[in-house]
């Protein structure tokens, strides 16, 4: 045990000297090739690539570079850049802990990319907006947008997407107490990310595995899995990540009554906590620090971080804030009913549209097999009155069948001119079916006997040969 806390303080040294030289390096690679893009849909990929590189180190400036990215889209007509850069704003205002204003960006990206028919950039939101539910504790909800991000991912064999979604995935689940399912995401999401070398995510799932192990009690494990993850969202930058698994640390050595290495991690997670402005991880290192002061007596400590605790709790989770997240998530509900049940009536049509293609695809081979069973056979003419009275029947049916839901929406469902309408068209087809029955029954009869004639005339020649030869 004191060999993994001594390894859990030296990874934490190094992770301010190793993220800042990988940033910087980012930083001046992007802002070069920023300086040599020359096409205005490249500026708007590279600055909302630079505000994600920065939106958890510099929110601000990563602000400046989405709202530039953004203004630059909508000037140029270039919709996939709009929607991506409203992504970037979202995730300035998620980090910060605006939930209304970060809901709100996500669901405009959401409906220009559905507009647009973006699939990567629809995974992307759910994800995101799986996200918001995530931070707000609405594990059950953002599981719904998670499956599909994960859906979206496993189709594209977008494995860094498909990673992140596992990862989240992973997090819900543990909020659910469902650790079976959250140690299945949890890992599936380390294997993806370690094939990939994706840092970040590998940070996350170790994180999310340290945090599983600590609600089944395996304490040591759990550590182990901390100590690993701290590297890797070093050399991400992920200090989202980094403030979460301080915590996390933190709170694993309060269990363990290591209570100095408890107060060590948690003013870590409130130092990066403030410095970067994740408001909602301030509010949770502040109830922990505050709890872990009262209990050590020191109440003028216990004061000063429950006060801190408050202000960031009421800058998330104002009346003004919370009136504006329900009503998103109200309309987005309704826009998501709306959306499923197009999907069935458009699914509806189609079945219809493939019965009315197999009706009339029968109809026709019925009327062909009718035509040269009639000419090529004999075959009595009552048959052939029946067969072509029952084809015709089936082709005036037919029509009758498929005008009817035109006739539905012209007339508004009403009974009684939907029945003047059919009446009047019977009337029309009435003499028409009349004149094509005996038109019909008479060419076929007369082609039949025709038939028949040829057959007699030739079986008398037969027969008359056959006589004379003997």
């Amino acid at each position: 045990m004191k060999k993994i806390i001594l390894l859990l303080f030296i990874s934490l040294n190094i992770v301010s000297v190793h993220a800042q030289t990988s940033q910087k390096h980012i930083w001046d690679s992007l802002q070069q090739a920023l300086q040599l893009e020359k096409t205005d849909t490249g500026r708007v990929i590279l600055l909302s690539e630079l505000a994600f590189q920065l939106h958890e180190t510099k929110p601000d400036t990563a602000m400046l570079l989405a709202f530039e990215a953004l203004s630059l889209s909508k000037r140029i007509g270039f919709e996939k850049g709009e929607a991506v850069s409203l992504n970037r704003v979202g995730n300035v205002y998620r980090i910060t802990g605006n939930y209304p204003k970060a809901m709100e960006a996500y669901l405009k990206a959401l409906k220009i990319n559905e507009k647009i028919n973006n699939p990567d950039g629809l995974r992307r939101n759910y994800n995101n907006i799986g996200s918001i539910y995530q931070a707000q504790g609405d594990y059950h909800q953002a599981l719904i947008y998670l499956y599909k991000a994960k859906d979206l991912g496993e189709r594209q064999k977008n494995n860094q997407g498909l990673s992140i979604c596992l990862v989240n995935m992973g997090v819900n689940y543990l909020g659910l107490k469902k650790i079976d399912s959250a140690t299945l995401y949890a890992q599936q999401a380390l294997i993806i990310a370690t094939q990939i070398n994706y840092d970040r995510q590998i940070g996350g799932a170790l994180q999310v595995l340290g945090g599983i192990n600590v609600e089944t009690g395996k304490y040591s494990l759990a550590l182990e899995y901390y100590r690993l993850s701290f590297p890797y969202s070093a050399k991400a930058e992920n200090y989202f990540d980094l403030c979460l698994t301080s915590l996390g640390v933190a709170k694993l050595f309060q269990m363990i009554q290591q209570k100095d290495s408890a107060l060590f991690y948690a003013r870590q997670s409130m130092k990066i906590a403030k410095e970067k402005g994740f408001i909602k991880e301030v509010r949770d290192a502040g109830r922990f620090l505050s709890s872990y002061y009262r209990n050590m007596r020191f109440h003028d400590s216990a004061y000063f971080y429950q006060d801190v605790t408050k202000a960031a709790n009421d800058s998330l989770f104002n009346e003004q804030k919370n009136n504006q997240m329900q009503g998103f998530v109200f309309d987005e509900k309704i826009r998501q009913q709306e959306i499923e049940t197009a999907e069935l009536k458009a699914k509806e049509e189609r079945s219809h549209n493939l019965q009315y293609a197999a009706i009339a695809v029968a109809l026709i081979t019925f009327i062909i097999l009718f035509l040269v069973l009639s000419r090529s056979i004999i075959v009595k003419q009552k048959f052939i009155e029946f067969f072509a009275i029952l084809g015709l029947l089936a082709v005036f049916e037919f029509i009758n069948l498929f005008i009817h839901p035109y006739l539905a929406n012209i007339t508004n469902n009403s009974p009684v001119l939907m029945l003047i309408i059919l009446i009047a068209i019977g009337a029309l087809l009435i003499p028409l079916h009349h004149k094509l029955e005996k038109w019909i029954t008479k060419i076929m009869i007369e082609k039949n006997k025709k038939i028949r004639l040829a057959a007699a005339k030739k079986t008398i020649q037969e027969l008359d040969a056959k006589h004379e030869n003997l």
